[in-house]
């Protein structure tokens, strides 16, 4: 019982029934009032839309262009062998993604078992039925490629996004990587001493068999968790780093004033007061040019004749550490 009206009981009893190696129940209990739907809702809608998987993605069967139409000996029709590889329950050790073959001939059944594949890839569930063969002279032919993800993608969704065209007769396939089947949850009324309005949290769950219910329910919590660190402490969240634009230059700040065509008694008048480039010039207002001395009052109306970009940069920030990189980076000396 907790220690006072304001301290939140914590669960103490975990228990798991694993019904089958797919089929498990996990009870928890006891939660506070409410927190029974709070937690199940949480954790069912993480099992089933956040887990990662694999899952079938492409298929290319010999002999056939698009999935509307039907292969010769074959029982079922194209469409309905995609939607049995979808239910291809595949695990994969160290890679995001794979190609299977797939080679029968002959009257019978092709299973997952029929499926060429290395070392790092295991058919959970080998007796799944692809299709059936119906003629001793049929055959068929197919790659499979395999693909870790996460969720449901749906196949239109990822037409968009091919970089390349697709070649004629690769079949793309919905994409159900989430290995949680069927997940339900269920709260039932506890009691700790004298309270009985507690909530005991039931959960039962099917996978693929590619992870243990036990596991997915760790891996959920997990993930649950770690979302809600950032509330923990609110002021410990880092903020994206934002990068500082740089303010766009214009290159004629770095052309000499020689190239204003002014008077040789000018040029060196501006010289002498250490102007030698034209960002040098524009970071000067007029009232200091105008007291500038033999530079004569005819440079003013002369520069904004002949140069009025000039005149319309001289309002630009042009400061001496700027001017340095800017000059040592173009390799210009003053």
């Amino acid at each position: 019982m907790q220690g006072s009206v304001t301290e939140f009981l914590k669960p103490r009893l975990v228990d798991i029934e694993q019904v089958s190696s797919t089929h498990a129940k996990v009870t928890l209990e006891p939660l506070e009032r409410g927190f029974g739907h709070t937690l199940g809702n949480a954790l069912r809608r993480i099992l089933l839309s956040s887990m990662p998987g694999c899952a079938v993605t492409e298929v290319e069967i010999d002999g056939v262009l698009h999935e509307y139409s039907t292969k010769e000996g074959v029982q079922e029709d194209i469409l309905e062998i995609l939607l049995n590889l979808k239910g291809l329950a595949v695990r994969v050790q160290g890679k995001d993604e794979v190609i299977l073959t797939l080679n029968k001939s002959g009257i019978g059944p092709v299973t997952a078992a029929d499926i060429t594949h290395d070392g790092d890839v295991e058919i959970v569930k080998p007796q799944h039925v692809i299709c059936h063969l119906t003629d001793e002279n049929a055959a068929i032919s197919m790659r499979i490629k395999v693909q870790r993800g996460r969720g449901y993608v749906p196949a239109s969704a990822r037409i968009h996004s091919e970089e390349d065209e697709r070649p004629i007769g690769r079949l793309l396939v919905d994409a159900c990587y989430s290995p949680v089947e069927r997940i339900a949850y269920n709260v039932e009324a506890a009691r700790v001493e004298q309270r009985t309005d507690l909530d005991k949290l039931v959960i039962e769950m099917e996978t693929n068999g590619t992870i243990d219910p036990e596991e997915a329910i760790r891996r959920a919590a997990t993930i649950l968790a770690e979302q809600l660190e950032a509330f923990v402490d609110l002021r410990d969240v880092r903020q994206p780093e934002v990068k500082e634009e740089k303010p766009e230059f214009d290159p004629i700040l770095l052309r000499p004033v020689d190239d204003l065509e002014l008077t040789v008694r000018s040029a060196n008048c501006l010289k002498a007061e250490a102007i030698h480039y034209i960002g040098d010039l524009v970071q000067r207002t007029e009232v200091e040019l105008l007291k500038t001395p033999n530079l004569g009052k005819n440079l003013l109306p002369r520069l904004k004749m002949c140069w009025p970009h000039v005149v319309c940069l001289w309002a630009c920030a042009w400061k001496t550490g700027r001017r340095q990189a800017l000059l040592t980076s173009n390799r210009i000396t003053g």
